[in-house]
């Protein structure tokens, strides 16, 4: 008999002990596929506004650091910007966060509820006409189309007006819901007019919109406003940015470019391609926060824990079917065969505790995306990672078991 077959033979006649077995790999697998997604939606997160953005090369002030701390600098650095060669045009970007708060608004039944606390949402301010030049709309993202982002732009003209994005956690209200509360507020009971009012920094605001980029770690709501606004809820002055859009011309090398305005611009900014401020931000949040080193140990506990139960089956299995080695012994296999089996018998562990824990991650990862808010998304590469893990976990843990096997003597039958 193959040591495969002696491995699923031996898997086979313990059928409970193997189901626990299997239940304590699928247990570790789940946990690791919901920590390498934690870690992708985070990297996902960090990169989310940029991925929205359209550009060539950005300009932050020379303090930035990662989107809530992003520091600022002077409008006239554009200015000098567009006098460099090989640049086309270039666009201001905004971001700040405010306190929202909801109206009290009546139920499906009549009932009153109390107007919202007030809850951190970001804030994006940028030129209102140049919607489709400072966000990617041709690929259906933050707008369906340009022609919506075109019909968003006379919205965004007035100064009490935003969009709010749709992907926003439900405690900031619903875009249907919060374009039926006129400007003025919703009158009801006990409130009347502007003392139950949508607002933004005890301001009154009003919804025009909505666009989609998403939530994460980073906020759980958004709105985009126009600059003017922006400096006025958020008492910014509007003479300072937080980040300046570059856009190239067709023929222009992005480097030399970058090395140009590097060279011409004073030291308070910094220029960066999409891949170096995408691999800062990720860089951040994956290395830097507490998010993501309590993630990476995440996976390393999760890992180990698989190795210590699977080990502990395993072991329990074989000093119960010591006198079962001990006369495969007597048969005259050499230790190696011995070996095989044990090893081939984690294998199989690994397989059939990986199929029903990827199952579940599915289930998982939808719930993440849907109720929490996060990115986390099942991928190729993903699945691939956890399955060798799992093979490399359970692999160990029969390494840790073989020499139990090696142990029976076959002098014991007698």
């Amino acid at each position: 008999m193959t040591p495969l077959l002696l491995a699923w033979s031996n898997l086979v006649h313990k059928r409970a002990r193997t189901a626990i077995a299997v239940a304590g790999v699928a247990f570790a697998v789940v946990l690791t596929f919901m920590e390498l997604g934690l870690l992708g939606g985070v990297s996902k997160t960090a990169t989310m506004l940029f991925d929205n953005l359209k550009f060539d090369l950005l300009i932050t002030s020379k303090e930035y650091m990662d989107l809530s701390r992003p520091g600022e600098f002077p409008r006239a650095r554009l200015a000098q910007a567009r006098a460099v060669s090989g640049v086309e045009s270039t666009d201001p970007v905004l971001v700040g966060v405010g306190q929202w708060r909801l109206p009290a608004r009546k139920g499906l039944f009549g009932s009153i509820s109390k107007p919202g606390d007030g809850m951190s949402i970001n804030v994006i301010g940028v030129p209102p006409n140049r919607l489709t030049e400072v966000f990617e709309v041709e690929q259906g993202r933050v707008f369906e189309n340009a022609a919506e982002a075109k019909a968003a732009q006379p919205k965004l003209g007035r100064t009490n007006a935003f969009l709010i994005d749709r992907k926003s956690t439900s405690s900031f209200g619903s875009y249907e819901e919060l374009k039926a509360i006129p400007p003025d507020g919703a009158d009801v009971p006990g409130l009347k007019g502007d003392r139950n009012s949508v607002r933004l920094n005890g301001r009154r605001a009003e919804v025009v919109g909505e666009f989609e980029v998403g939530t994460g770690f980073s906020w759980q709501g958004m709105l985009i406003c126009n600059e003017e606004a922006f400096a006025d809820y958020l008492f910014r002055s509007p003479d300072r940015l937080n980040f300046g859009l570059i856009h190239l011309k067709p023929d222009a090398d992005k480097l030399q470019v970058q090395r140009d305005l590097i060279g011409v611009l004073p030291s308070d900014v910094k220029v960066y391609t999409r891949d170096e401020i995408n691999a800062d931000e990720s860089r951040y949040w994956l290395k830097l926060t507490s998010v993501g080193q309590f993630l990476y140990v995440a996976v390393v506990l999760a890992i180990v824990v698989g190795i210590i139960f699977v080990y502990q089956m395993m072991a329990a299995d074989i000093r119960n079917m010591m006198p079962e080695y001990a006369t495969v012994k007597a048969l005259g296999y050499r230790p190696v065969y011995l070996t095989k089996v044990v090893l081939w018998q984690a294998v199989l562990l690994a397989v059939l505790g990986y199929l029903p824990g990827f199952l579940a991650a599915f289930g998982l990862f939808y719930a993440a995306r849907e109720v929490g808010g996060i990115p986390a998304r099942m991928t190729v590469l993903t699945a691939i990672e956890v399955l060798v893990l799992t093979l490399v976990m359970c692999l160990a843990s029969g390494v840790l078991a073989v020499r139990r096997v090696h142990s029976a003597d076959p002098a014991d039958l007698f």
